[in-house]
């Protein structure tokens, strides 16, 4: 889609299609609820394009879709928006043409037979119990509420009771983000009672929901041609009658989806003459927009091959974006950001073209002095914090502004408690972080002391804090960096460079691609900071989880 926002001529509204391309091609959930691969008349495409209200250049969530708007399926508070909305919407000269080119995007996205190369997810399904959409976080007011789901007071005694709970550690932010304070004072001086377990199912956190995917991109190479398999292959079908006798040879396979690239002969008064064409694994030959089915070369034949499969079987790949900022050597990197795809707020980061990313972390898999299988983290990063911190500085908003992103003071805190969880998922024995000196040198000294404050400091006191009650504190460790020569991640697998950049090898995993290091080769080991995960250790993190505040 080429158009994502479309504001209206007149007033502070406008209508977005942001969510829906995240979910279909950056790999964020789909929070419509409605499935995304089926065909769609037009008019459902108001489904998919959020109504929004805009706040300068930002805007925000107005917390109904278009096909709302149009039905008055509205929030009570909107319903005197519905009308002057809809004025300005039907007068809007371009509204035609964003819904024509919403609904031509899932028209595109119905023809989807599958996704190639669909990456592992960061933690394993939440389920409907999970109120933050995470599995092994939960909210410390809910479990309290929970743990006394029998008990029935009015609302005066349960605003004691939650006070309570405020001064032996719950968050404000936690108790304000519920709403559950909001609903007890509407009726504390009614004598309507409520049960702790109705009070838990009331915590409105569905704003809050996380999301951890990878940073994805679509593959350069969406098929690799080889040559022809010894099994027979389905002939060719549905040829025109002029094609009837003709040689056909497979000059290209794709062992993974079935495409081939035949080759055409047929005699002619002047020789033998060649044409190519693109057949899928069922012996469908396809064809392009006008109906063309022979090319003059090969080349257009893959061309017209890709593009269909391209079309119905995507391939995406999680090399990430900033793997330059990381040292080689490490398997399976990725860059995996923390977002908030339900919450009204529209905020987009420099680095990343996806919404609402609270904080996004690099990292890879790595070996230990003690062959231990290490979680190497290279960056752990808040832009949002980050920008709001400085707004804060320079006195644009309070630190109370309802412009700053929850979780605002947590964010460290959740990275963290997160990749706790995917190590301990993984079986990973040791979660590692680089020394604040590493990023300084890899940026130049540019934010030196923060850097230093961040990954010397915060997130030691975070990790201690986290795990004291397991016996376990963050120590001094160290993990093999290649030094003299480099180990890359591709599309395909592991590629092996010397120090002048010469490609040495490939290989499809990494312990293959090791048996191209040159002789000379060496590694070095790098001290990091980082914390041991015994099994032990593992199953409890695992057992517990954490509170996604505290």
């Amino acid at each position: 889609m080429k158009l994502l926002e479309l504001r209206f001529a007149k007033g502070d509204f406008g209508l977005s299609a942001r969510r829906l391309y995240e979910a279909t091609e950056l790999g964020q959930v789909n929070v419509f609820g409605n499935p995304l691969n089926v065909h769609h008349e037009i008019t459902v495409a108001a489904k998919f394009i959020d109504v929004i209200r805009y706040q300068g250049d930002d805007f925000h969530l107005a917390g109904y879709t278009l096909a709302d708007l149009m039905a008055g399926n509205v929030p009570p508070v909107s319903a005197s928006d519905v009308a002057g909305v809809l004025k300005a919407f039907n007068k809007t000269r371009a509204r035609s043409v964003f819904l024509v080119q919403v609904h031509g995007h899932l028209v595109r996205c119905s023809l989807r037979q599958g996704m190639r190369n669909l990456q592992q997810p960061f933690l394993s399904t939440a389920s409907t119990q999970d109120c933050f959409g995470i599995r092994h976080i939960y909210s410390n007011l809910q479990t309290k509420l929970l743990a006394m789901s029998k008990a029935k007071f009015d609302g005066k005694q349960w605003l004691k009771t939650i006070e309570n709970f405020r001064n032996k550690g719950l968050r404000a932010e936690e108790l304000e983000l519920s709403k559950i304070s909001q609903i007890l004072l509407a009726c504390k001086d009614e004598h309507r009672q409520f049960t702790g377990l109705e009070l838990a199912n009331a915590c409105q956190f569905d704003a809050l929901k996380v999301a951890v995917i990878p940073v994805v991109s679509e593959a350069k190479q969406q098929l690799q041609f080889a040559s022809a398999p010894a099994r027979s292959l389905k002939k060719a079908r549905n040829l025109p009658k002029a094609q009837g006798g003709q040689i056909r040879a497979i000059s290209g396979f794709d062992p993974v989806l079935g495409y081939r690239i035949e080759e055409v002969t047929h005699p002619t008064l002047w020789g033998t003459e060649s044409h190519w064409q693109a057949v899928f694994h069922n012996g469908a030959v396809i064809q392009d927009e006008c109906r063309k089915t022979l090319f003059s070369d090969r080349e257009a034949a893959e061309a017209l091959a890709v593009t269909h499969a391209r079309q119905h079987f995507p391939k995406r790949v999680a090399l990430g974006r900033f793997s330059d900022y990381a040292w080689t050597g490490g398997e399976s990197y990725r860059e995996w950001l923390i977002t908030l795809p339900y919450h009204p707020a529209n905020y987009i980061a420099g680095h990343f073209s996806n919404r609402n990313i609270l904080a996004h972390v690099r990292c890879d898999i790595r070996e230990g002095g003690l062959g231990e299988r290490v979680l190497m983290l290279h960056e752990v990063q808040s832009d949002w914090a980050q920008r709001t911190r400085r707004a804060i500085r320079n006195g644009d908003i309070s630190a109370n502004d309802h412009r700053c992103p929850p979780l605002i003071k947590e964010w460290v805190s959740l990275a963290i408690k997160l990749m706790l969880l995917h190590a301990c998922e993984n079986n990973l024995d040791i979660l590692a972080w680089t020394r604040g000196a590493h990023q300084v040198f890899r940026y130049e000294g540019l934010g030196k002391e923060g850097l230093l404050e961040l990954y010397d400091r915060t997130i030691p006191r975070e990790v201690n804090r986290l795990l004291r009650h397991l016996d376990v504190a963050c120590e001094g460790l160290g993990v093999f960096v290649p030094t003299n020569f480099s180990i890359q991640q591709s599309e395909t697998g592991y590629e092996v460079y010397s120090p002048t950049d010469e490609l040495l090898g490939t290989a499809l995993t990494l312990e293959e691609a090791r048996q191209h290091v040159p002789d000379q080769g060496h590694e070095l080991l790098f001290d990091v900071h980082g914390v041991r995960l015994t099994p032990a250790v593992r199953s409890a993190i695992l057992a517990n989880g954490f509170s996604l505040w505290g």
